[in-house]
């Protein structure tokens, strides 16, 4: 998609020690979901050199919504009004939400990413 931008992001388990997680490719005010992100997470635009404050975890969902812009982490069970999001993979692969289905049982749930590409 045209006009995206690209934003950082490192995660910590103990706020101290920092891992690259991937490159976030979004459109410009648009959340992104990352999936099974550790206890802290810390995101840049790729063009500037300092880091937003970093966020804690503060739910137990398999899922972290960050709107990065307002510096915002929430962890919750996409819902439809996610789909179409894209979604950060731990190691940096990104593709698009086109379902999330969670069961009675909490433990259990699937869900499918489009990944799209382009060559130049």
């Amino acid at each position: 998609m045209f006009g995206e931008e690209c934003w950082a992001v490192e995660t910590s388990k103990d706020g101290q020690r920092w891992r690259f997680f991937g490159k976030a490719w979004k459109q410009p005010g648009e959340p992104i979901l990352l999936h099974a992100v550790p206890q802290f997470v810390r995101f840049r635009p790729i063009d500037e050199d300092g880091w937003r404050e970093p966020l804690a975890r503060v739910g137990d969902h398999p899922m972290t919504l960050l709107r990065m812009e307002d510096g915002v982490r929430e962890e919750l069970w996409p819902g439809d009004e996610h789909v179409g999001l894209p979604v950060l993979l731990p190691g940096g692969e990104e593709g698009r939400l086109l379902r999330f289905e969670q069961q009675d049982d909490p433990l259990r749930w699937s869900y499918a990413l489009e990944f799209r590409g382009l060559r130049e």
